[in-house]
């Protein structure tokens, strides 16, 4: 479990116990809280390699199929199943009807010895590559020397991406005065562009990063984003795509999420998700999520079906996305926060640099869904 508990509407929880990051990233996880939600809000981790491992943890699946290669007969005592890795002395397990005794367990061939028609049930014939449910390990009270079931936890290579804008102003324009902006800034526009450049980048690389590792001199590392990440709940060729249904989003994510083992909190959604919402009579609804340094309110919703899951809209997710995130296992990890590198001047203009480099991490991956290739929306 992490050491920390965090939510849609932080920030800048992770740094110096809440207070404002110093230098130009304080300025742009506020200014862009709304248009680049997973930068801004996610918390902060810092990272001192090019690349580091996401830990994906392997628990005993709770049922497995029959790979008997024939009808399992109601007088066998041995079966063989698709892993036998995953039980145990003592294991009691159920077939159809029947409940069975698992007394030995052979991993390199997964087979499985079984006393039949266990708990009052009785043996039954059962056809191959049905599911063997695992009900619970059942002990004498006096074992000694239990083998333990290895579940060694997956790990994925992420790799940190260096986002990197520069700017460029003459003197001419920078000795303007007798004009305003029609929207002020924190900081002068060019260095500002720069800054939306380089939250924008990173932003859609943790959506859509594919992962390039450092090879080389010449390397350009990039990160892999949350559709690379998540193998389990990825859903790019949805049923109904092009009628969704509310009950099409709860089955591709938030149940993707609970049968993977996962606690869905967050809902990060293309916009057009929006329109969505009203098509299936359930309008998003705006909370107070409070506002960010600059006063602008923070973007948060819920709809009436899914009560208790925050939902948030992501303007750079292309149209037809959905994002299911237990939002205590994401966080964004930096070997370099965003920083100002001014080069100064030269010339008759002044020139500098936002540099970022970090990636998402996305724990256990199967306790997150992505949906995407959703074309049109239906109330039924």
């Amino acid at each position: 479990m992490p050491s920390y508990e965090n939510g849609p509407l932080s920030q800048f929880s992770a740094f110096n116990a809440g207070v404002l990051p110093n230098d130009v990233f304080g300025v742009a996880i506020n200014w862009f809280v709304n248009r680049n939600p997973l930068v801004s809000r996610l918390p902060k981790l810092p990272t001192g390699a090019p690349q580091f491992l996401i830990t994906n943890d392997n628990y005993r699946p709770r049922s497995i199929a029959l790979a008997n290669g024939g009808p399992l007969t109601a007088a066998a005592t041995t079966a063989i199943v698709a892993d036998a890795s995953i039980f145990d002395t003592g294991d009691v397990v159920q077939i159809e009807q029947e409940y069975l005794l698992i007394t030995a367990v052979s991993s390199a061939t997964n087979t499985v010895t079984l006393t039949r028609g266990y708990a009052g049930t009785t043996a039954a014939a059962h056809n191959d590559l049905l599911s063997v449910y695992l009900i619970s390990n059942s002990r004498t009270g006096s074992e000694t020397n239990i083998a333990s079931v290895s579940r060694i936890p997956q790990a994925t290579t992420q790799y940190c991406q260096t986002v990197q804008h520069a700017y460029q102003v003459g003197g001419a324009l920078q000795a303007d005065s007798n004009y305003g902006s029609a929207y002020a800034t924190p900081l002068d526009r060019d260095r500002m562009l720069a800054v939306q450049h380089v939250m924008d980048d990173f932003e859609s690389a943790c959506y859509y990063g594919k992962g390039v590792g450092l090879t080389s001199a010449s390397s350009r590392p990039l990160m892999k984003g949350v559709q690379s990440i998540l193998a389990t709940n990825n859903t790019t060729a949805p049923t109904n795509a092009a009628a969704y249904k509310p009950s099409d989003l709860i089955r591709d994510t938030l149940q993707a999420c609970f049968n993977g083992g996962g606690n869905p909190s967050l809902l990060v959604v293309s916009t057009d998700f929006l329109s969505a919402f009203a098509v299936w009579g359930h309008a998003a609804m705006r909370i107070n999520a409070g506002s960010n340094v600059f006063g602008v309110p923070i973007d948060l919703f819920e709809a009436p079906f899914l009560s208790g899951i925050s939902i948030i809209p992501a303007p750079l997710l292309r149209p037809g996305t959905a994002i299911c995130l237990s939002a205590h296992e994401a966080r964004v990890r930096l070997k370099r926060s965003m920083i100002d590198k001014p080069r100064g001047s030269r010339g008759d203009a002044f020139e500098g640099d936002i540099i970022m480099e970090g990636a998402i991490e996305i724990d256990n991956e199967a306790h997150h869904a992505w949906v995407s290739g959703i074309t049109a929306f239906s109330a039924t």
